[in-house]
């Protein structure tokens, strides 16, 4: 990946704001945690697959004496137990914690064996930790097209903002590799199914009336400073498991 694909990256998955809260965590504020070491019953989750490199996992249950149980991190292994990647990736803000419940892992491996493993926390921070093993089907060839939206500008941030590209991406078998050009040359390059990225994203929350980076198969996509203030052709290629190719384009104020 290129210097503005890396740059770019730092933009996919990670949200507008710097802390993780919930009214439920508020409300066992008063719990007193000396003493605690455990979390009682960690949460439980299912993970169900979507397509041939894609799987989404659903927590659920969970239990502890401080009244409040909540998903703090995802981590997928490949099958000789090396982690692959995890999420999030950072400290970030949730309108509800069902948000982070209903997680989207793109870009495995058809016919893989992977491990992903929840982890769980109480109001002391004690961690519970709940791993499943799969394996993902390897389907037929498929000729579908990825389904792709037309590049867009998004304001992103909360006390400062940026304007970053903006796009969605499935499919049905799963996303292979998304490639960005501005003005014919590439700012980013993001390549899945090859055992080393995944793409994480959540289900969306629409009752916020607002959507935060993580919401969704979207990209949000930092361009070079080079490109801002003048009119410029963006365009996104994508490409899915079987090769399968869609292409969007937009002539854009940057």
């Amino acid at each position: 990946m290129n210097r503005s694909g890396r740059l770019a990256t730092a933009l996919v998955g990670t949200a507008v704001a710097l802390a993780l809260v919930s009214s439920q965590a508020m409300a066992a504020g008063s719990y007193s945690c000396k003493g605690d070491r455990k979390l009682d019953v960690p949460m439980q989750f299912t993970p169900v697959v979507d397509g041939d490199g894609r799987v989404h996992v659903s927590a659920f249950g969970g239990s502890d004496k401080s009244r409040y149980v909540a998903p703090s991190a995802w981590r997928v292994y490949n099958a000789a137990n090396a982690q692959i990647d995890y999420f999030p990736k950072g400290m970030v803000v949730f309108v509800s914690m069902d948000m982070f419940k209903e997680t989207n892992i793109d870009g495995l491996q058809p016919g893989q064996t992977y491990l992903i493993e929840l982890d769980s926390v109480d109001s002391c921070n004690n961690v519970g930790i709940v791993k499943k093993t799969f394996t993902m089907p390897s389907g037929a060839r498929e000729s579908t097209l990825p389904v792709l939206s037309t590049p867009a500008l998004a304001r992103v941030g909360l006390q400062s903002f940026a304007y970053v590209l903006q796009f969605s991406v499935t499919d049905d078998s799963g996303v292979q590799r998304v490639a960005v050009f501005v003005d014919g040359g590439q700012i980013a390059d993001y390549v899945y199914g090859n055992g080393v990225n995944v793409r994480w994203w959540t289900d969306d929350y629409p009752y916020d009336n607002a959507q935060s980076t993580l919401e969704g198969p979207n990209y949000y996509v930092a361009y070079p400073d080079a490109y801002r203030g003048r009119s410029a052709l963006v365009q996104v290629v994508v490409t899915d498991l079987y090769g399968n190719q869609t292409t969007k384009s937009a002539l854009l104020n940057l």
